[in-house]
């Protein structure tokens, strides 16, 4: 189960939220040797909030190397050639990783739009009454990425969105 996340919460918690393409995947081994974390670098096309290079590594836990097989209920996973926005925040052990499972994932088809189907891969759940001022993540559901982008960037300025950054 993963506490649900609003529109304000996703975008306040991830230190990084980009737009682009999955170039490649490997897994490896933490630091300690003990977990298999997947590895994603993202060529980034957009940044709506946060610094980055032209490129972005950001890591899952679970994978196989080797024979060993990890898996973690309800971890997202990314594969190359895949057009994403990803909303990231950085975890204790260094590694960006997708914010709020796999709420922080969204696909874009070939007109722009974004999609959260990331949220079936695990229990998502209201732990608290939202507040008024909370937007639902589901709004974002069929928003063009321009639009996102305008939403995120306002977020982060601590303004409100411009016209056109509804659905």
């Amino acid at each position: 189960m993963v506490p649900r996340l609003s529109f304000e919460e996703l975008t306040d918690s991830s230190d990084l939220v980009v737009s682009g393409s999955i170039i490649r995947s490997w897994a490896a081994w933490d630091s300690g040797h003990k977990y298999i974390w997947t590895h994603y670098e993202i060529s980034v096309a957009s940044a709506p909030k946060g610094k980055t290079a032209s490129t972005v590594e950001f890591a899952e836990p679970g994978g196989t190397l080797g024979g060993v097989a990890h898996a973690i209920a309800g971890s997202v996973s990314y594969r190359p050639g895949e057009q994403v926005v990803v909303f990231l925040q950085k975890m204790p052990n260094g590694y960006l990783r997708t914010t709020g499972w796999g709420q922080g994932k969204y696909s874009l088809d070939s007109a722009g739009r974004v999609h959260g189907s990331a949220l079936r891969a695990a229990e998502v759940v209201g732990l608290r009454q939202p507040s008024r001022a909370s937007t639902s993540l589901e709004t974002l559901d069929g928003m063009s990425l321009r639009d996102l982008a305008l939403r995120v960037s306002a977020r982060v300025r601590g303004t409100a969105p411009t016209a056109g950054g509804a659905k």
